[in-house]
């Protein structure tokens, strides 16, 4: 790569590319031939003016945008001038006939400015095919096995990244191609932006940007084209302005992105340059004697490091290429994965409190929490939530209120309190400066403690999901399907007390054999009526319509995400099909299961419409031993609400999701504690960062580059984040139509039926677990090894040690699911304290 503060040639080629190289926005070809022949054609035609689809083309580069950039290049005007009208007339008709010379060839006069184009140049039509087929020869190797024969780039320049899953890989998405020539005399550059990736072989299986370098062969050492092509290798080499480059509507954009990426790579190599050593710096940080008192320092630094940049956290909604298309799905997306997720929370707890915390009140505490967080969170993009352990902590609080007869919302909001002031002290002692290193960059012992917590409890996060899901799934085929009476035994006895007399006095009068023992009959049609009243009349139809909703549901938000792998239509309009997977499946199945099936009775989830009332709880029915019970029971609950929200936090701020506004570990945990003493002074459940929402809801905000490997006899494709749109816009948006749909309970919320959110359950689950490096792993027992993934660990660590790590693991993760979800509540209240072991473990 080349320093463009040291290098002054690097910039001068920028300067010289938007003077006068030739560019060529969305060319349609399918072959390396194909496309290595149209550059040439627009490099070597001397045409003046644009050429697009209504103009003159070469032929197989009808359909697109071709520009020659001079340095009075205007989108409305001719620059280049000819000879005369006579000569670019015949120039037209060589073009269009795919440059074969018809009649006598003409010569062409072209003068453009300063620049890679700095001379008058003269070239006849058969020159210029001679000069095309020599061209072709040095840049296209041919490859010779028995009868069969293939081209391919001989002499490229690509770049090389390094992944955290993928390790060491080849970027597909661009290649240069570089060649020098006898018969020019001076350098010619192009660059062609494909109208779809192309597969141009091992390593180039989604190319869309060619670079075509050509220089003379007695060019100088400093201005040969493998200088050429360092200069602008460097600059495609970065992710995020590859994708800008992708998006550019025409040549002006272009010019403009390559002049900011040639000024921002001067100012990075500058800093570099001038850095001091880092060994040195780590010395000098471990030598220097620290203050004693370092209270909130860590809140102070993340306020300095996140206060700058509050204004482009609204303005980065809105502003770069299909930012408003992503903000807008990423709003629907995430209005649905925390409204789903809280009204199956708010129908658990509405059945563990008897009716005290429900739908309402969840969404209520959402609505609050999530705009709150929004609009002074450190990390906008950590999405909070109420989860399944703070459910489980809810229903242990009911239960000892139920034992000790307490008041349930005093006691409730107590613990609360405390709670927030463990945050509160965590926050201020920095006490998440551990997580702060829970980054693979970071090469200290910290790092493997926090990265294989993080997998572990990411794992159980979705085992949580999946185990809830079943725990409905089941329930509906107890009841309906199992455990239940068949119509059949029920038909045509209406089971009452009034049946139950009439049938006994019928056979106490009858002379049939029966009189004589009329108490079995009644005892059986007393046991009838019993069953039926506990278990209920078999409805199988419920049952299964159960289950089809719940697999549709995930079917559809599968095959939508996953659409993008796909060949069908356009890639803006698959990438429009995989932003609105979520709401589209739940749109669809809501409407499946209430109308298209509303003969079939369905339950719908029970929703609390006490009437709230915004005001203080009263603490003063406590004494102090419920006091000192309630901090005791809120220490185990703030190690958990510390380890999940700052495990969101650091899977959000991962190096593979390439934020740029920096981490904000311990304000973040401030501001939770703010929150929840809100929710506990009003009797509101309380929220933190939760998964997977979190690491999804980036995924929503980012623009993908997708990568073919190639490993064994298998291919496999992969998506790589080239930049995500860090913006408070998508959760004060989500977080505001949550509210406005407290309004709309129960009708019509109470529409979506509950193995809708069942599915949804599945769906966060499967998800969630494509980027754990645990069941990666997992999956490597049952793979053969032709077949593995060329991950840095699997390069590295012998398999041995490897599968015995992820066994270990597994170990961990048992033992978490089995206090989880063990059936007695006290038993849960240890899976904080064993989530918080984890780091010791390891």
């Amino acid at each position: 790569m080349k320093d463009f503060s040291a290098e002054v040639r690097a910039n001068m080629d920028i300067k010289m590319f938007i003077k006068g190289a030739t560019l060529l926005l969305d060319l349609e070809a399918s072959s390396i031939e194909e496309i290595i022949h149209d550059m040439l054609e627009a490099v070597f035609t001397e045409t003046p003016g644009h050429l697009n689809h209504a103009a003159t083309t070469p032929t197989g580069i009808s359909g697109i945008h071709r520009h020659f950039l001079t340095p009075n290049h205007s989108p409305h005007g001719s620059t280049l001038e000819c000879e005369d009208s006579h000569n670019a007339t015949n120039a037209s008709s060589i073009n269009n006939s795919g440059g074969h010379v018809h009649g006598r060839s003409h010569t062409l006069t072209r003068t453009t400015g300063s620049g890679l184009f700095a001379t008058t140049t003269k070239l006849s039509a058969l020159n210029k095919d001679e000069l095309i087929e020599e061209a072709k020869k040095a840049l296209l190797l041919e490859i010779k096995q028995n009868d069969l024969a293939y081209r391919r780039l001989s002499k490229t320049i690509k770049s090389v990244s390094f992944h955290e899953n993928e390790g060491i890989t080849m970027d597909q998405s661009w290649i240069c191609a570089l060649c020098s020539l006898k018969n020019i005399q001076k350098r010619y550059l192009a660059l062609a932006r494909l109208a779809y990736p192309v597969n141009l072989g091992r390593s180039n299986e989604g190319t869309q940007i060619i670079l075509l370098v050509i220089s003379p062969q007695k060019e100088k050492k400093t201005k040969c084209e493998i200088e050429l092509g360092r200069t602008f290798a460097t600059i495609l080499s970065d992710l995020e302005f590859r994708r800008q480059l992708i998006y550019a509507q025409d040549e002006e954009e272009v010019k403009a992105l390559l002049c900011a990426r040639a000024h921002e790579l001067e100012e990075e190599h500058e800093q570099l340059r001038h850095a001091p050593d880092r060994i040195d710096e780590l010395i000098d940080n471990c030598l220097e004697p620290r203050p004693r008192c370092q209270v909130m320092s860590g809140l102070i630094a993340d306020l300095r490091r996140r206060l700058p940049l509050y204004p482009s956290d609204f303005i980065d909604g809105v502003r770069g290429n299909h930012t408003v298309r992503k903000v807008t799905s990423s709003v629907f997306f995430l209005y649905f994965a925390c409204l789903l997720p809280s009204i199956a929370f708010g129908v658990l707890n509405y059945n563990n409190t008897c009716g005290k915390i429900g739908v309402f009140r969840i969404l209520l505490s959402q609505t609050i929490g999530g705009l709150f967080f929004g609009i002074t969170g450190g990390q906008p993009l950590t999405v909070l939530l109420t989860t399944a352990p703070i459910a489980i902590y809810v229903k242990l609080i009911y239960t000892i209120t139920e034992s000790y007869n307490l008041e349930f919302y005093a006691f409730f909001g107590c613990v609360g309190l405390f709670n927030a002031g463990f945050l509160f002290i965590y926050a201020a002692l920095d006490a998440s400066r551990i997580m702060r290193w829970s980054t693979r960059q970071v090469r200290s012992i910290y790092t493997h403690f926090l990265t294989s917590t993080e997998e572990i409890f990411a794992m159980f996060v979705s085992i949580a999901f999946l185990v809830e899901a079943y725990r409905d799934t089941a329930k509906e085929f107890r009841t309906y399907y199992f455990d239940c009476i068949s119509a059949d035994q029920c038909r045509g006895v209406p089971v009452n007390d009034a049946t139950v007399y009439n049938a006994n006095k019928t056979l106490l009068n009858s002379p049939s054999p029966l009189a004589t023992t009329p108490t079995t009959l009644v005892r059986d049609l007393v046991d009838t009526q019993n069953a039926t009243a506990t278990m209920g009349v078999c409805k199988p139809e419920v049952a299964i319509l159960y289950l089809l909703l719940l697999a549709c549901t995930y079917w559809i938000c599968i095959s939508m995400l996953n659409f993008t792998k796909t060949p069908f239509l356009t890639e803006t309009k698959r990438e429009l099909i995989h932003d609105f997977a979520l709401p589209s499946a739940v749109l669809v199945m809501s409407f499946v299961g209430s109308y298209m099936f509303r003969k079939v009775e369905l339950k719908p989830y029970s929703v609390d419409m006490d009437t709230f009332e915004w005001k203080v709880i009263d603490f003063r029915t406590l004494n102090w031993l419920n006091i000192l019970g309630a901090m005791g029971l809120s220490f185990p609950l703030s190690l958990l609400f510390f380890m999940e929200q700052n495990i969101a936090s650091v899977i959000v701020n991962s190096p593979s999701n390439k934020l740029k506004k920096g981490t904000s570990y311990h304000w973040d945990l401030f501001v939770v504690g703010v929150i929840n003493t809100l929710l506990s002074l009003f009797g509101l459940p309380w929220v933190h960062g939760a998964l997977p929402q979190s690491p999804m809801h980036v995924r929503s905000l980012a623009d993908m580059e997708e990568r073919i490997t190639l490993t064994g006899n298998f291919l496999s494709t992969s998506f790589r984040v080239a930049r995500v749109r860090e913006t408070r816009i998508t959760s004060i948006l989500a977080h505001l139509g949550i509210g406005l749909s407290i309004l709309m309970l129960p009708i019509p919320l109470t529409y979506i039926p509950r193995p809708v959110l069942a599915g949804l359950f599945v769906y966060m689950a499967v998800t969630s677990v494509s980027d754990n490096q645990l069941w990666e792993r997992i999956q490597l027992v049952f793979i053969e090894q032709s077949a593995y993934p060329p991950s840095h660990y699997i390069r590295r660590v012998p398999q041995r040690r490897m599968h015995l790590f992820t066994g270990l693991q597994l170990l961990q993760l048992a033992v978490l699911c089995s206090c989880g979800f063990a059936e007695v509540p006290f038993i849960k209240m240890v899976f904080p304290i064993l989530l918080f072991l984890q780091i010791l473990v390891r």
